[in-house]
């Protein structure tokens, strides 16, 4: 398990853009021959990231996010295809989500610079590494979704950003694996395993208002349960940062009817604090990258320029 990785510089980010656009092109790509029924993107889905596609990023990813609010939850829904080994479920899907894979999906959706495109982005959020299988899927979210992403050039860890922010760290061994209960679901072998020390920050349960509104519109949210030494894992949860007139999350969630929802980010938090059987920790603020240049990109580009300008003139 290795320490969370530094945001790349532009040279190194585009050198790496280029590199694993030929990895998924070579590797990652859905083989044609046996595509799952529920694969095919919507029309409908497809016409909103049209639309939208010379927007800024956060209005963008608001407006894809959007399509599938009230969408059932249902957990573990994707897997890597008809033929797979492990896990035949499709590769993607818009019937059911759970919360990472509809963030995945809106994701890959918002930056990739056309709808076409977006499989090769969704591969390469979702794999460590060519081929797509199930070993090489980033399961467990604080140990390889959320260092992996960032050292591919597709997330950038913000929480450090914030006046709030604490450090936290994490070790895991082969032992803490063995001893955890949920260990049997995952079909990995032990030398698979992450194991090492995790260094991050977190915003805490009790970060301010103002905070949570300077989080930016189109940041991924995940929420970190308590470090216990006997448990490999801290992450439980993740969602998206829309717009709104207060701070909200958008995500897949179990609570309540089981749906893609909006939750007010400052009674999410409350509802946080709440937990007992495994207490909340705080949260971690992840940023999407763009890359390019896509009218999208630049209107991105643009809109932070103009929000700079407008901080500037309030100072």
């Amino acid at each position: 398990m290795r320490r969370l990785p530094k945001a790349p510089g532009p040279l190194t980010h585009r050198i790496a853009v280029g590199l694993l656009a030929t990895a998924l092109l070579l590797g990652l790509a859905p083989k044609p021959s046996a595509p799952h029924p529920l694969e095919r993107t919507p029309s409908s889905v497809v016409q909103v990231v049209l639309d939208y596609r010379e927007a800024p990023l956060a209005e963008r990813i608001d407006a894809i996010s959007a399509i599938w609010l009230g969408q059932p939850y249902q957990l573990g829904p994707l897997g890597e295809g008809l033929g797979a080994e492990i896990d035949s479920d499709p590769i993607t899907r818009y019937d059911v989500f759970d919360c990472l894979t509809y963030v995945e999906e809106v994701m890959a959706l918002a930056m990739s610079p056309d709808p076409k495109r977006a499989h090769e982005l969704r591969m390469g959020m979702r794999y460590s590494q060519t081929p797509a299988t199930y070993e090489n899927r980033r399961h467990f979210m604080l140990a390889e979704w959320v260092p992996g992403t960032q050292q591919d050039g597709w997330m950038r860890d913000i929480t450090s950003e914030f006046p709030d922010a604490e450090p936290r760290s994490k070790t895991v061994t082969l032992q803490t694996w063995a001893g955890w209960k949920t260990r049997k679901a995952f079909p990995l072998s032990d030398t698979r395993l992450p194991v090492g020390t995790m260094d991050f920050h977190i915003l805490p349960l009790s970060v301010s208002s103002e905070t949570l509104r300077a989080i930016p519109d189109g940041a991924v949210i995940f929420t970190v349960r308590a470090l216990w030494d006997h448990l490999p894992i801290a992450i439980s949860h993740v969602g998206i940062k829309v717009p709104g007139d207060r701070p909200t999350m958008r995500h897949a969630s179990r609570m309540g009817q089981r749906v893609v929802r909006d939750d007010d980010l400052n009674w999410y938090l409350r509802h946080l604090a709440t937990y007992k059987k495994w207490p909340a920790e705080g949260l971690i603020v992840l940023m999407p990258v763009e890359f390019g240049p896509t009218p999208g990109h630049l209107a991105s580009l643009n809109a932070a320029q103009a929000a700079q300008g407008l901080g500037e003139q309030r100072q």
